[in-house]
């Protein structure tokens, strides 16, 4: 059996996510991971703008405190890690870069959800996708292209509210995964987009959502590595380890490296 991880964990500071991280960790435990990652939201030094879907810059001292506080707790029972998810904003990557090192941050996951930043740009997975693919894979390989994240999360968010995945769909899907090779990224297979894609009936009402079945058929074409990431938001989302087994096997049946674990974490 592979070692079961999960590196994509929320909390309620990012104000769309509930359950105390003790609840994750111990939910965790209870399905069989040896692996916790959290990563919530990052803030950014935003001025003048209050965010609503990240925690502020004065809560990121105590989201580290408690993490490493219950790494320490449950050591010898799971391995937990510190992390965030984190969009390409050029404004603030000096800042990134400066508080992944103050705070001694595990890793970063690449979260591609806004155009240059949150306070002015576009949510990419709200969007009819045709005007802003282009602006999607820019961030994409600049993020790639500072070595800076480790992996990249549901690369296929801009098809969320997609009604066909056309030939400049198609494009930008392959443009990342030439990307991803080039720059050693791994790409992940989200559960909660493919559990909202099928509860919400997305494809039966004429959308390809993600996480979307065509990407991963293009993906296979390219020695990517893929990384499962479940995205929690609730603590029973971690609740879905059958299918991450299931998943696992279907990629590698299409010749897909499937990691178990995130290179460089021990």
């Amino acid at each position: 059996m592979a070692l079961l991880a999960n590196y994509h964990t929320h909390t309620p500071r990012c104000m769309h996510a509930t359950g105390s991280e003790e609840t994750y960790v111990q939910t965790a435990i209870a399905q069989g991971y040896n692996v916790l990652g959290f990563s919530d939201h990052t803030p950014w030094p935003f001025s003048g703008y209050e965010s609503y879907c990240r925690m502020t810059t004065a809560q990121l001292p105590e989201y580290v405190a408690t993490v490493r506080e219950l790494e320490q707790k449950y050591a010898g029972e799971i391995k937990i890690h510190l992390g965030l998810e984190v969009e390409y904003a050029p404004a603030y990557m000096d800042w990134l870069r400066d508080t992944k090192k103050e705070f001694g941050l595990d890793y970063l996951i690449f979260g591609n959800h806004f155009c240059n930043s949150e306070e002015s740009g576009i949510y990419f997975g709200k969007e009819n996708p045709e005007p802003i693919m282009d602006a999607y894979v820019e961030h994409a390989i600049k993020a790639m292209e500072s070595g800076l994240y480790n992996y990249m999360a549901h690369p296929d968010l801009f098809l969320n509210r997609a009604t066909e995945m056309g030939e400049k769909a198609e494009k930008a899907l392959r443009q990342i995964c030439e990307a991803a090779v080039k720059y050693n990224m791994p790409l992940e297979y989200n559960m909660l987009g493919e559990s909202r894609r099928i509860q919400e009936k997305r494809a039966e009402n004429g959308l390809c959502g993600y996480t979307y079945p065509g990407f991963w058929k293009i993906a296979a074409e390219y020695p990517i590595r893929a990384i499962i990431g479940c995205d929690a938001h609730h603590p029973e989302e971690l609740c879905c380890v059958p299918r991450q087994n299931s998943v696992r096997s279907e990629l590698r049946g299409m010749g897909i490296q499937v990691l178990d674990t995130l290179p460089g974490l021990d």
